[in-house]
């Protein structure tokens, strides 16, 4: 990307990460190579990093399974998914309209039944 565009997103970007795992856990664990730093070289380091830090690949297996459960249905969608199947109604509940819906609900306060 141009300097300029560079400078603008980061300039305005209200979020610490650009990755939607990174996001969602609030943390970096995947390595994020952005703009000017995103060259060959510097990837290279950050998979050979992954491959020989064992600590750093398990970090990143925890969190990749704590990601694809914020990116599933909670069990009253479940629930309801199954009530509304037996009525006719199929909602939409694939992967992207759950994530949607995970970012949107992003740190709201969860209410319990």
């Amino acid at each position: 990307a141009h300097i300029l565009t560079e400078w603008f997103i980061r300039y305005k970007a209200k979020i610490q990460y650009m990755s939607l795992p990174n996001i969602l856990l609030n943390s970096a664990i995947i390595p994020e190579a952005l703009f000017q730093s995103c060259e060959p070289a510097n990837l290279a380091l950050l998979l050979k990093d992954l491959i020989h830090d064992h600590v750093c690949r398990e970090k990143q297996i925890l969190s990749a399974q704590k990601f694809v459960k914020l990116l599933m249905p909670s069990e009253r969608i479940n629930q309801n998914l199954a009530k509304q199947s037996l009525t006719g109604k199929c909602p939409d509940y694939s992967p992207s309209v759950v994530a949607a819906l995970t970012i949107l609900n992003y740190g709201k306060p969860v209410i319990h039944d």
